[in-house]
Protein backbone atom coordinates (compact mmCIF):
# COMPACT_ATOMS: atom_id res chain seq x y z
CA UNK A 1 0.00 0.00 0.00
CA UNK A 2 1.51 3.42 -0.92
CA UNK A 3 0.45 6.01 1.78
CA UNK A 4 -0.17 9.48 1.51
CA UNK A 5 -0.55 12.72 2.87
CA UNK A 6 -3.94 13.39 2.81
CA UNK A 7 -6.90 16.24 2.92
CA UNK A 8 -6.65 17.17 6.46
CA UNK A 9 -10.18 16.17 7.71
CA UNK A 10 -10.55 13.65 10.83
CA UNK A 11 -13.65 10.99 11.54
CA UNK A 12 -16.15 11.43 13.80
CA UNK A 13 -16.31 8.62 16.23
CA UNK A 14 -17.70 5.53 15.46
CA UNK A 15 -19.96 3.37 16.83
CA UNK A 16 -18.03 0.12 16.46
CA UNK A 17 -17.07 -0.97 19.65
CA UNK A 18 -13.74 -2.91 19.41
CA UNK A 19 -12.23 0.46 17.71
CA UNK A 20 -14.33 2.89 19.30
CA UNK A 21 -11.56 5.67 19.23
CA UNK A 22 -9.44 4.79 16.13
CA UNK A 23 -11.52 5.63 13.42
CA UNK A 24 -10.39 5.78 9.98
CA UNK A 25 -9.25 9.35 8.71
CA UNK A 26 -8.04 11.35 6.83
CA UNK A 27 -4.58 11.99 8.10
CA UNK A 28 -4.63 15.10 9.63
CA UNK A 29 -0.62 15.56 9.97
CA UNK A 30 2.14 13.80 9.17
CA UNK A 31 4.42 11.47 11.61
CA UNK A 32 8.25 12.73 11.11
CA UNK A 33 9.74 10.01 13.62
CA UNK A 34 11.07 8.05 10.58
CA UNK A 35 11.77 10.84 8.46
CA UNK A 36 14.19 10.27 5.96
CA UNK A 37 14.29 6.07 7.14
CA UNK A 38 12.60 5.29 3.54
CA UNK A 39 9.86 3.68 5.50
CA UNK A 40 6.10 4.06 4.99
CA UNK A 41 4.57 6.78 7.45
CA UNK A 42 2.95 4.96 9.97
CA UNK A 43 -1.26 5.72 9.99
CA UNK A 44 -2.26 6.57 13.55
CA UNK A 45 -5.72 5.97 13.57
CA UNK A 46 -5.48 2.16 11.64
CA UNK A 47 -8.51 0.87 12.79
CA UNK A 48 -7.50 -3.03 14.79
CA UNK A 49 -10.10 -4.47 13.76
CA UNK A 50 -8.96 -7.84 11.59
CA UNK A 51 -4.97 -7.06 11.96
CA UNK A 52 -3.31 -10.14 13.45
CA UNK A 53 -0.71 -9.54 16.57
CA UNK A 54 2.50 -12.23 17.33
CA UNK A 55 4.31 -11.72 20.33
CA UNK A 56 7.50 -13.97 20.81
CA UNK A 57 6.12 -15.31 23.97
CA UNK A 58 3.35 -16.60 22.47
CA UNK A 59 5.56 -18.62 19.84
CA UNK A 60 8.59 -21.02 20.12
CA UNK A 61 12.43 -19.43 20.30
CA UNK A 62 14.94 -21.94 18.88
CA UNK A 63 18.59 -21.43 18.72
CA UNK A 64 19.85 -23.18 15.78
CA UNK A 65 24.07 -23.67 14.81
CA UNK A 66 23.34 -21.08 11.86
CA UNK A 67 20.51 -19.19 13.33
CA UNK A 68 18.14 -18.29 15.31
CA UNK A 69 14.42 -18.85 14.78
CA UNK A 70 10.66 -17.82 15.98
CA UNK A 71 7.70 -19.84 15.77
CA UNK A 72 3.99 -19.14 15.97
CA UNK A 73 0.72 -20.99 14.72
CA UNK A 74 -1.50 -19.05 13.12
CA UNK A 75 -5.35 -20.10 12.76
CA UNK A 76 -6.39 -17.49 9.97
CA UNK A 77 -10.40 -17.57 10.17
CA UNK A 78 -10.26 -15.32 6.25
CA UNK A 79 -8.66 -15.09 3.05
CA UNK A 80 -7.22 -11.77 2.12
CA UNK A 81 -4.06 -9.73 1.57
CA UNK A 82 -2.10 -8.58 4.40
CA UNK A 83 1.13 -5.99 4.86
CA UNK A 84 3.80 -7.97 7.31
CA UNK A 85 5.21 -5.60 9.77
CA UNK A 86 7.95 -6.07 11.94
CA UNK A 87 8.55 -4.37 15.43
CA UNK A 88 12.02 -4.21 17.05
CA UNK A 89 15.05 -2.76 18.23
CA UNK A 90 18.76 -3.32 17.21
CA UNK A 91 21.85 -2.00 18.96
CA UNK A 92 24.62 -2.57 16.78
CA UNK A 93 25.28 -3.62 13.20
CA UNK A 94 22.80 -3.76 10.55
CA UNK A 95 21.00 -7.10 10.37
CA UNK A 96 18.94 -8.99 7.55
CA UNK A 97 16.19 -10.90 9.01
CA UNK A 98 13.38 -13.05 6.77
CA UNK A 99 9.77 -13.82 7.68
CA UNK A 100 8.18 -17.17 6.44
CA UNK A 101 4.56 -18.06 5.87
CA UNK A 102 4.73 -21.34 3.48
CA UNK A 103 6.68 -21.07 0.56
CA UNK A 104 6.74 -17.31 0.82
CA UNK A 105 9.74 -15.74 2.07
CA UNK A 106 10.51 -11.99 2.49
CA UNK A 107 13.52 -10.13 3.46
CA UNK A 108 14.54 -7.13 5.07
CA UNK A 109 17.79 -5.54 5.94
CA UNK A 110 17.38 -3.60 9.79
CA UNK A 111 19.35 -0.52 10.67
CA UNK A 112 19.99 0.11 14.37
CA UNK A 113 17.09 1.68 16.15
CA UNK A 114 17.70 1.78 20.29
CA UNK A 115 14.33 1.84 20.69
CA UNK A 116 11.35 0.05 19.31
CA UNK A 117 10.64 0.75 15.21
CA UNK A 118 7.95 -0.89 13.25
CA UNK A 119 9.10 -1.73 9.63
CA UNK A 120 7.02 -2.83 6.47
CA UNK A 121 8.56 -6.34 5.41
CA UNK A 122 6.41 -6.59 2.12
CA UNK A 123 2.83 -8.47 1.71
CA UNK A 124 1.55 -12.40 1.93
CA UNK A 125 -1.80 -13.81 0.95
CA UNK A 126 -3.42 -15.99 2.98
CA UNK A 127 -5.59 -18.46 0.39
CA UNK A 128 -7.02 -20.63 3.23
CA UNK A 129 -9.09 -19.93 6.16
CA UNK A 130 -7.32 -22.73 7.79
CA UNK A 131 -4.23 -23.32 10.77
CA UNK A 132 -0.92 -22.01 9.55
CA UNK A 133 2.25 -21.26 10.53
CA UNK A 134 4.47 -17.90 10.17
CA UNK A 135 8.59 -17.61 11.26
CA UNK A 136 11.13 -15.04 11.77
CA UNK A 137 14.76 -15.87 10.94
CA UNK A 138 17.83 -13.94 12.43
CA UNK A 139 21.29 -14.37 11.86
CA UNK A 140 23.27 -16.57 15.30
CA UNK A 141 24.81 -13.45 15.57
CA UNK A 142 21.33 -11.43 16.44
CA UNK A 143 21.06 -11.33 20.11
CA UNK A 144 24.90 -10.44 20.35
CA UNK A 145 24.25 -7.33 18.23
CA UNK A 146 21.63 -6.43 20.31
CA UNK A 147 18.95 -7.25 17.99
CA UNK A 148 15.10 -8.28 20.28
CA UNK A 149 12.12 -8.44 19.07
CA UNK A 150 8.68 -6.91 20.00
CA UNK A 151 6.12 -8.89 17.77
CA UNK A 152 4.81 -9.21 14.56
CA UNK A 153 1.40 -7.92 12.82
CA UNK A 154 -0.08 -9.04 9.73
CA UNK A 155 -2.46 -5.60 8.60
CA UNK A 156 -5.14 -6.16 6.18
CA UNK A 157 -4.84 -4.54 3.05
CA UNK A 158 -6.48 -4.14 -0.55
CA UNK A 159 -6.64 -6.43 -3.28
CA UNK A 160 -7.07 -4.35 -5.88
CA UNK A 161 -5.62 -0.66 -6.64
CA UNK A 162 -4.43 0.84 -3.40
CA UNK A 163 -6.09 4.52 -4.33
CA UNK A 164 -8.78 4.92 -7.02
CA UNK A 165 -9.04 7.59 -9.61
CA UNK A 166 -12.68 9.72 -10.39
CA UNK A 167 -13.84 9.45 -13.92
CA UNK A 168 -13.71 11.72 -16.81
CA UNK A 169 -17.84 12.42 -16.43
CA UNK A 170 -17.35 13.10 -12.38
CA UNK A 171 -18.18 9.44 -11.18
CA UNK A 172 -16.18 7.11 -8.77
CA UNK A 173 -16.74 3.67 -8.65
CA UNK A 174 -15.49 1.56 -5.79
CA UNK A 175 -15.50 -2.24 -6.64
CA UNK A 176 -15.07 -5.37 -4.00
CA UNK A 177 -11.63 -5.87 -5.02
CA UNK A 178 -10.48 -2.81 -4.24
CA UNK A 179 -11.68 -2.46 -0.44
CA UNK A 180 -9.26 -3.01 2.45
CA UNK A 181 -11.51 -5.14 4.56
CA UNK A 182 -10.85 -4.34 8.41
CA UNK A 183 -12.70 -7.92 9.44
CA UNK A 184 -12.17 -10.87 11.23
CA UNK A 185 -14.70 -13.36 8.92
CA UNK A 186 -15.84 -10.64 5.90
CA UNK A 187 -13.44 -10.98 2.81
CA UNK A 188 -12.87 -10.55 -0.95
CA UNK A 189 -14.58 -13.59 -2.56
CA UNK A 190 -12.83 -13.38 -6.41
CA UNK A 191 -14.78 -16.32 -7.69
CA UNK A 192 -16.38 -14.53 -11.37
CA UNK A 193 -20.44 -15.88 -10.18
CA UNK A 194 -19.53 -13.64 -7.24
CA UNK A 195 -16.84 -11.10 -7.06
CA UNK A 196 -18.11 -9.35 -4.07
CA UNK A 197 -17.91 -8.51 0.14
CA UNK A 198 -19.20 -11.65 1.63
CA UNK A 199 -19.33 -13.39 4.88
CA UNK A 200 -20.61 -10.13 6.37
CA UNK A 201 -21.40 -12.40 9.50
CA UNK A 202 -20.25 -9.74 12.05
CA UNK A 203 -21.66 -5.89 12.33
CA UNK A 204 -18.25 -4.98 13.64
CA UNK A 205 -16.51 -6.23 10.17
CA UNK A 206 -15.41 -3.11 8.18
CA UNK A 207 -14.80 -2.25 4.51
CA UNK A 208 -12.98 0.99 3.61
CA UNK A 209 -11.94 2.39 0.03
CA UNK A 210 -9.52 5.06 -0.87
CA UNK A 211 -9.98 7.31 -3.36
CA UNK A 212 -8.85 10.69 -4.90
CA UNK A 213 -11.53 13.34 -6.05
CA UNK A 214 -10.48 16.20 -8.54
CA UNK A 215 -13.70 17.56 -8.99
CA UNK A 216 -15.31 18.94 -5.74
CA UNK A 217 -18.78 19.12 -5.06
CA UNK A 218 -21.70 17.18 -4.24
CA UNK A 219 -22.27 12.99 -4.90
CA UNK A 220 -25.08 10.76 -4.44
CA UNK A 221 -24.01 7.22 -3.06
CA UNK A 222 -25.59 4.04 -3.96
CA UNK A 223 -24.51 0.73 -2.95
CA UNK A 224 -24.66 -2.28 -5.22
CA UNK A 225 -25.73 -5.48 -2.30
CA UNK A 226 -27.21 -8.54 -2.11
CA UNK A 227 -29.26 -10.51 0.54
CA UNK A 228 -31.48 -13.22 0.64
CA UNK A 229 -33.09 -15.86 3.10
CA UNK A 230 -34.41 -13.83 5.71
CA UNK A 231 -31.41 -11.73 6.41
CA UNK A 232 -32.69 -8.23 5.23
CA UNK A 233 -33.40 -5.47 7.84
CA UNK A 234 -29.82 -5.13 9.07
CA UNK A 235 -29.20 -0.80 9.02
CA UNK A 236 -25.70 -0.02 7.61
CA UNK A 237 -23.67 3.50 7.41
CA UNK A 238 -21.63 4.64 5.24
CA UNK A 239 -19.35 6.88 5.99
CA UNK A 240 -16.89 9.72 4.44
CA UNK A 241 -15.11 11.55 7.26
CA UNK A 242 -17.86 13.13 9.00
CA UNK A 243 -20.69 12.53 7.16
CA UNK A 244 -22.98 9.19 7.34
CA UNK A 245 -25.31 8.16 5.28
CA UNK A 246 -27.43 5.07 6.05
CA UNK A 247 -29.42 2.44 4.47
CA UNK A 248 -31.52 -0.61 5.11
CA UNK A 249 -30.54 -3.95 3.36
CA UNK A 250 -33.40 -4.98 1.08
CA UNK A 251 -33.76 -9.05 0.36
CA UNK A 252 -32.76 -9.02 -3.75
CA UNK A 253 -33.66 -12.64 -4.15
CA UNK A 254 -30.31 -13.75 -2.80
CA UNK A 255 -26.87 -12.95 -1.96
CA UNK A 256 -25.39 -12.61 -5.06
CA UNK A 257 -28.47 -10.95 -6.71
CA UNK A 258 -27.91 -7.11 -7.14
CA UNK A 259 -30.08 -4.16 -6.17
CA UNK A 260 -28.81 -0.70 -5.57
CA UNK A 261 -29.95 1.23 -2.95
CA UNK A 262 -29.75 4.78 -1.81
CA UNK A 263 -26.84 5.19 0.85
CA UNK A 264 -26.96 9.22 0.93
CA UNK A 265 -25.54 12.42 -0.56
CA UNK A 266 -21.75 13.47 0.09
CA UNK A 267 -20.19 16.57 0.16
CA UNK A 268 -16.39 17.16 -1.18
CA UNK A 269 -15.44 21.13 -0.69
CA UNK A 270 -11.92 20.22 -1.87
CA UNK A 271 -9.69 18.19 -4.09
CA UNK A 272 -8.02 15.23 -2.74
CA UNK A 273 -7.86 12.27 -1.26
CA UNK A 274 -10.43 10.51 0.66
CA UNK A 275 -12.02 7.07 2.64
CA UNK A 276 -15.51 5.70 2.10
CA UNK A 277 -16.12 3.58 4.89
CA UNK A 278 -19.14 0.80 4.79
CA UNK A 279 -20.08 0.04 8.86
CA UNK A 280 -23.18 -1.76 9.64
CA UNK A 281 -25.04 -0.70 12.55
CA UNK A 282 -26.51 -4.21 13.33
CA UNK A 283 -27.38 -7.61 12.18
CA UNK A 284 -30.58 -9.20 12.08
CA UNK A 285 -30.14 -12.78 11.08
CA UNK A 286 -27.05 -14.54 10.32
CA UNK A 287 -25.58 -12.53 7.96
CA UNK A 288 -25.61 -8.79 6.78
CA UNK A 289 -25.32 -8.23 3.34
CA UNK A 290 -22.95 -8.76 0.04
CA UNK A 291 -21.45 -5.78 -1.53
CA UNK A 292 -20.58 -5.78 -5.41
CA UNK A 293 -19.82 -1.73 -5.37
CA UNK A 294 -20.34 1.67 -4.20
CA UNK A 295 -21.08 4.03 -6.96
CA UNK A 296 -20.30 8.19 -6.42
CA UNK A 297 -22.04 10.29 -9.08
CA UNK A 298 -22.28 14.08 -9.06
CA UNK A 299 -25.66 15.26 -7.55
CA UNK A 300 -28.33 17.03 -10.01
CA UNK A 301 -27.75 20.68 -10.47
CA UNK A 302 -24.58 20.20 -8.80
CA UNK A 303 -21.20 22.38 -9.77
Amino acid sequence: MTFRLLTALTFAALAAPSWAQEKPALLAEADLSDFGSGEPLPRKDRPARGVLSFKPQQGVFNAMDHWEQYDWKLDAKRTGRYEVHLKYSLKNANMTVQFKHGENRLKKRLTPSPGTRSTLMGEIFIAEAAPQEIAIYTPQSGQANGFALDGIELVPTHEGEPTLKQAADGSITLLAKDATTWSEVMRYEPKPEKNCLGFWKSEDDLAEWEFEVTKPGRYVVTVSHGCGGGNHGSEVEVKVGEQVGRFTVQDTGGFQKWKEVAAGEFEFKEAGTYRLLIDPVNKVKDAVLDVHSVALKPAAGAE
